[in-house]
């Protein structure tokens, strides 16, 4: 059991000590996060018509059989 303390201890230990990936104090400027999204979502050609399916065929076919 003290082994599993021990071993947790340098495993916190080190994760203090090591970088965070955070430029604090590095005096490098970090781009602060910021919505690019636009409202009211458009979408390309939503506004025009949509043309009509044209049948394949002119005739009237018989559907019911009646068999």
């Amino acid at each position: 059991m003290s082994v599993l303390a021990a071993i947790a201890l340098v495993v916190v230990g080190f994760a203090g000590t090591t970088g965070s990936g955070s430029a604090e104090g590095s005096g490098k400027k970090v781009p602060r996060p910021r919505s690019t999204a636009v409202y009211p979502v458009k979408f390309r050609d939503w506004d025009r018509p949509r043309p009509r399916p044209t049948p394949t065929v002119s005739y009237p076919i018989p559907w019911d059989k009646g068999h």
